[in-house]
C-alpha cells in the first residue's frame, strides 16, 4: 500500500488474550487450592497439567515445570553435575540469562562467536574453545532459529560435554524432523512476558532422560523426592516451583499457540521474501534444515552504506515516529559491563575465560560484533499482522535507503 494513503498503521499487540485466562486465574482462586502439592500429594492440577501438555507439545516424555526461564537453565545445569570450576560453552549473542545461569552453578561460560546468516551459534567454532575444564554446551535457538543441533550433537560425544538447549525464543521449533529441546539432554523453555506463550513469568525443562527429569525436580522443589513425605529432603534444592496461577494462565495460552505458530511462520516467509528484496536488508536465515520457527524475535541485518550509514537507534526513531513496533537487539555477552570487569561470583577464577579486560574487546568477536551495529529488530507480534501491515513495514522501509 502507499505511505501517502495511510501514514500509520495499529500494528497488533502483545500478549493476545480473552476471557478464559480470566477465567481461569478466577476458578483457581475458587478452588482454594493455590499451589500444585507434591506428586504424591497433589493440591491444585494446572501446574501438572501444563507439564503434560507442553511436554507432550514438545515431543518429549518429561517436562518439568518452573518459576521462569532463568532457573530452568540452572536447573538443568545442576541436574547434569555441572559446577565449581566447570566451563560451559554458550553463545556470544543472546539474552544474559543464558550466561548467568551457568555463574549461578559457579562455573564459568565461555563465548562462541554466531553464524552472520543465521544469527546462531556457529558450530564450526565450538572446538577451538574446548578445554580440558569443559563439561557442557549451551546453544541458543536465537529468535527460534535452530543451532545446526546434528553437528552441535556430534562434537558433544566426541568430547563427553551435556547439552543444555535454550529454547526460551524456540517453542514449536523443528530442525530436520525434531523439535528442539529433544536434542540435548535437556531443553529449557521461557513464558516471559514477552514470549510467544507467556504467562508474565514461567519456565520449563524437557528431557527425555526419565531418571534426569526426577533429579530437576527435586531440584526445583526443595530436595524432596517424587512420592515421598514432604518434609523428606534428599539432596540440595531450592523453591523454583511454578505457580498455579502461572499454569492456568498458560494452559488457556496453549489453546491459542497453534494458530499463531502457524501464522507467525507464514507472515515471516513472506516479510522475508519482501525485504530481501530490498537491496541491502537480508533477514535471518532460517537454518539449513529447519521446519518450523518459534519466530520470538524477527532481526534484519543491513548494509549501512546503503541507509545513510544509520546506526539501529536511527532505524527506531524514525520506527517511533510511524508507529511500527521494535525491540531493541541484545548486546553481545562478552561487552557486557558484568563480564567485561569480571563482576561476577565472589571467589570463583575466571581468569581462564574468553572475557574479561582486553579479552572482551570486539575483535575476538568479529561477527557477532559487526552483527550487533548492523542490525534492527522486530518483535514477534508483527508476524501476526495482515499483509498490509507487513507490506507497510517493507514500504517504509524502502523510503530510509540513500
Amino acid at each position: 500500500m502507499s505511505l501517502k494513503k495511510k501514514e500509520k498503521i495499529d500494528f497488533p499487540k502483545w500478549p493476545v488474550y480473552d476471557n478464559l485466562e480470566g477465567q481461569a486465574l478466577v476458578d483457581v482462586i475458587n478452588s482454594g487450592k493455590w499451589w500444585c502439592g507434591s506428586p504424591g500429594t497433589p493440591q491444585g492440577e494446572n501446574v501438572w497439567r501444563f507439564q503434560e501438555e507442553f511436554g507432550k507439545f514438545q515431543g518429549s516424555t518429561n517436562c518439568v515445570a518452573v518459576f521462569n526461564g532463568t532457573v530452568a537453565i540452572e536447573v538443568a545445569l545442576l541436574a547434569l553435575g555441572i559446577g565449581l570450576g566447570n566451563e560451559v560453552i554458550v553463545s556470544d549473542f543472546t539474552f544474559v540469562a543464558s550466561a548467568s545461569a551457568v555463574i549461578a552453578t559457579n562455573a564459568v561460560p565461555i563465548f562462541c562467536d554466531i553464524d552472520p546468516k543465521t544469527l546462531v551459534m556457529d558450530v564450526n567454532k565450538i572446538e577451538q574453545l574446548i578445554t580440558k575444564r569443559t563439561k557442557a554446551i549451551i546453544p541458543v535457538h536465537l529468535g527460534g532459529n535452530p543451532v545446526e543441533m546434528d553437528k552441535l550433537m556430534e562434537i558433544a560425544k566426541t568430547y563427553n560435554l551435556k547439552v543444555v538447549e535454550d529454547c526460551a525464543h524456540a517453542h514449536g521449533s523443528i530442525y530436520k524432523g525434531k523439535k528442539v529441546g529433544n536434542w540435548g539432554h535437556a531443553g529449557t523453555f521461557s513464558f516471559q512476558a514477552s514470549k510467544v506463550l507467556t504467562a508474565g513469568e514461567g519456565g520449563a525443562i524437557i528431557t527425555n532422560d526419565s531418571q534426569l527429569a526426577d533429579i530437576m525436580y527435586t531440584i526445583s522443589d526443595c530436595g524432596r523426592k517424587k512420592n515421598q513425605l514432604p518434609y523428606q529432603h534428599f539432596i540440595y534444592g531450592t523453591n523454583y516451583r511454578m505457580s498455579e496461577y502461572q499454569a492456568a494462565v498458560l494452559n488457556e495460552q496453549m489453546k491459542k499457540f497453534p494458530v499463531q505458530h502457524e501464522l507467525r511462520n507464514h507472515n515471516a516467509k513472506y516479510l522475508s521474501d519482501s525485504l530481501n528484496g530490498i537491496a541491502g536488508l537480508h533477514a535471518m536465515k532460517p537454518t539449513p534444515g529447519t521446519e518450523m520457527l518459534g519466530w520470538y524475535i524477527y532481526p534484519v541485518v543491513y548494509e549501512p552504506e546503503k541507509f545513510g550509514n544509520f546506526t539501529p537507534p536511527n532505524f527506531y526513531s524514525k520506527f517511533i515516529r510511524k508507529r511500527i513496533p521494535f525491540q531493541p537487539c541484545y548486546l553481545p555477552l562478552h561487552g557486557l559491563e558484568c563480564f567485561k570487569n569480571v563482576d561476577l561470583r565472589k571467589g570463583i577464577n575466571y581468569s581462564n575465560a574468553n572475557w574479561g579486560g582486553q579479552k572482551s574487546d570486539d575483535k575476538h568477536f568479529p561477527v557477532v560484533s559487526d552483527i550487533y551495529n548492523r542490525t534492527i529488530q522486530f518483535p514477534h507480534e508483527i508476524l501476526l499482522a495482515s499483509k498490509e501491515q507487513l507490506d507497510y513495514i517493507a514500504e517504509f522501509l524502502k523510503t530510509l535507503k540513500s
